[in-house]
């Protein structure tokens, strides 16, 4: 690793910090995977988690972990994620053309009425 990469995140912490944010007992966790309470404890110390334990905690509890590692990365990167901005840049897009128009409109009103 050279050293103008961030360092590496630590599952544990996040996961342990998303659970004290939100006010999730890691016992309601544990009974929510199905698994003990000390295997919950034991994801906190970890620093990293297989994709699919990941995936799974994502599912229980509604939390996007991929999407908090993936705003860790440099913004230059490359994704195939289709991007989420898209449908408003649309609407967006949409709504300043409208308003182009609507301008026009009111000029046009405005040199009628000044005659």
């Amino acid at each position: 690793m050279n050293n103008t990469n961030p360092p590496l995140p630590h599952i544990g912490n996040m996961l342990r910090t998303h659970l004290k944010k939100h006010r999730l007992f890691r016992s309601v966790l544990a009974r929510m995977l199905g698994r003990d309470y000390a295997v919950v404890l034991k994801f906190e110390k970890k620093d990293s988690l297989q994709c699919s334990l990941l995936w799974e905690l994502s599912m229980a509890i509604k939390h996007n972990f991929f999407a908090d590692l993936a705003a860790q990365l440099p913004p230059d990167f490359s994704t195939d994620a289709p991007d989420p901005t898209l449908p408003f840049q649309e609407r967006i897009a949409a709504l300043e053309e409208e308003n182009r128009l609507l301008n026009a409109k009111v000029e046009t009103l405005m040199a009628v009425v000044r005659k």
